[in-house]
């Protein structure tokens, strides 16, 4: 049994319902947020809050000042019986009367927050494949939006050919992986594309350019036109439930090596070390 929450309580997963008139099911006009927590602890909770509110605030949202998401969150994380859990936050505008493009005035949002089990480790990889497609999503993907169509067909076509990942391009530069953002290693510098409008600013993005920081690696935040993408020595994505996964093969031309490189095995052990800092992991 998985425990959540939505509009007010907390009840069995199952037995969750929303109406039909809901502009999240309508419209795709809700946010979400996906949280890792390990050990029950939440990991980055604050800065997923504060992108949440920004998102919120973008689109008008009328939430209550009274309302405690982050007491909701770690209250649903308590009620679930795994130690390692996805926490899956969504938000829309409500429920309206009548299908409109058109909302009606003072919606009351509808708040839905559910957990399932995290199984990755995030140990070091021994690297995945993956293969590019032209991006043609809407342009706000700065907005962590649940109107994923095009990145539903983008996961399906890894599926299709029997990858991890489809990395995005668009006007000849990279901009970021179907569920992931993108880094990567050229002349010894690593590089991720800077963010914008066709760049989600990803939690876990944001984590690893500080373990960069705080491990004295160069790196810069600029475009990655996809000749140079296609010779670096090393590429990664990064994303909440993966952690930082090497890409060792795209569209069926090997990457560096073929094998991990000496950068991503050193942000890798990095970025584990932070968790541990956190004493969100135990050995």
């Amino acid at each position: 049994m998985s425990i959540c929450f939505l509009n007010d309580k907390y009840l069995d997963l199952q037995e969750a319902k929303i109406s039909p008139l809901d502009r999240g099911f309508l419209f795709g006009d809700a946010i979400y947020e996906v949280i890792i927590a390990v050990n029950k602890k939440p990991f980055e909770l604050g800065a997923h809050l504060t992108r949440l509110k920004k998102n919120i605030s973008s689109l008008k949202y009328s939430l209550s000042d009274q309302f405690d998401l982050e007491e909701t969150i770690l209250e649903v994380i308590s009620r679930n019986k795994f130690l390692n859990q996805v926490i899956y936050v969504q938000i829309s505008r409500g429920t309206d009367i009548v299908r409109d493009h058109i909302p009606s005035n003072d919606l009351s949002p509808t708040i839905f927050v559910s957990s399932h089990e995290l199984k990755t480790d995030f140990s070091p990889s021994s690297g995945e494949k993956a293969i590019l497609l032209e991006d043609f999503r809407w342009r706000k993907s700065q907005i962590k939006a649940t109107s994923l169509l095009a990145n539903v067909i983008y996961r399906s076509a890894a599926k299709d050919k029997g990858v991890f990942e489809t990395i995005l391009f668009e006007n000849g530069f990279i901009t970021e992986g179907a569920v992931s953002n993108v880094f990567c290693c050229t002349d010894n510098k690593i590089i991720t594309p800077p963010l914008s409008e066709n760049i989600l600013p990803g939690i876990t993005r944001k984590v690893i350019l500080e373990v960069i920081q705080d491990i004295s690696l160069e790196y810069e935040e600029s475009k990655i036109p996809i000749e140079s993408f296609l010779e670096a020595e090393e590429i990664w994505v990064t994303n909440s439930t993966k952690g930082i996964v090497p890409i060792i093969d795209l569209d069926g031309k090997k990457i560096g090596s073929g094998k991990p490189g000496e950068k991503y095995l050193q942000v890798s052990k990095a970025f584990m070390a932070k968790l541990l800092d956190l004493s969100l992991i135990h050995i």
